[in-house]
Formats: structure tokens, sequence, C-alpha cells
């Protein structure tokens, strides 16, 4: 993954949409209202750095859903209400960068990383992006915390 990520940051301009993100984290985070979008704008700029190898997922399915406060998820649902109109709008031209991508078979990888962009921009409060491995780890645990309550 190493190569595709380096790959990646140079050719198809990871730095720009990373530094891009870090800018309206820097907006974002000058605001009180818009601290979470801060961190969401974070966590975007660390995927579009270096998406390969990296897993979007939700926070509670990270933590579980009872380790985050009521007042967190309710909070963070009406971020990503009022944020919705934008994502929505930024989605669609990363889903038509993907499509694009999708043309050609070298292009795939990059679709999926564009798709799977979009995917974390429609709703991006309370996403994570960690390793793959952590994703993994994450679901067995939340498997097998189900496992256990039925």
């Amino acid at each position: 993954m190493g190569i595709f990520n380096i790959i990646w940051f140079i050719f198809f301009f990871g730095w720009l949409q990373s530094l891009v993100f870090l800018v309206l984290a820097a907006i974002f985070a000058a605001t009180i209202v818009g601290y979470p979008l801060a961190k969401s704008m974070m966590e975007m700029a660390k995927l579009s750095a270096f998406p390969f190898g990296k897993e979007v997922i939700k926070e509670t399915e990270l933590k579980g859903t009872q380790n985050i406060s009521t007042i967190r998820k309710i909070g963070g649902a009406i971020v990503n209400i009022v944020w919705f109109p934008i994502g929505l709008i930024l989605a669609i031209i990363f889903i038509f960068f993907g499509i694009l991508a999708f043309i050609s078979i070298l292009g795939i990888p990059v679709g999926i990383v564009y798709v799977r962009t979009a995917k974390f921009l429609i709703s991006p409060v309370g996403a994570k992006v960690v390793n793959k491995k952590e994703a993994y780890a994450a679901a067995v645990a939340n498997e097998l915390e189900k496992r256990a309550t039925t």
C-alpha cells in the first residue's frame, strides 16, 4: 500500500486535497460551533493524503455506542444535518471523478478512493479514519459484543 499512497500523494494531488481540508479545518476551528467539523476535516485530510490501507468507520463502531455520550451523538447529528447540503455537492463531485477514474483499468483503485471519500463527505462528523487492522478489530469486537448480549 505504501507505493500506492506515494503515487496518490504526488500524481493524483493527494497533497492538494489534504491541504484544502487542513485549511477548512483551520477555518472551522475558529468557531466553537464549527469545532466538530474541524475535527472531521482533519480526518478527511488524513484520508486525502494517504488513502490506501485506510478505512472510514463511525466512532460508535470504533468505541462502542455506550462509550459515546448522548450529547455528542445528538450534536454530531445536528451538525451533519446542517453540513448535508455542502457535503452532498462535494460528494457528487467526488463521485463524478470516481466514475471518470473507473473508465480505465488502472484508474479503478483511484475511483474507489473517490467514492469512499464521497461517502465520508456526506456525513463527516463522528467518522474516523483508521487503518484496516483497526477497522477489522473493531468489527470483530462489535460482533462478539452482539453475540454476548443475545
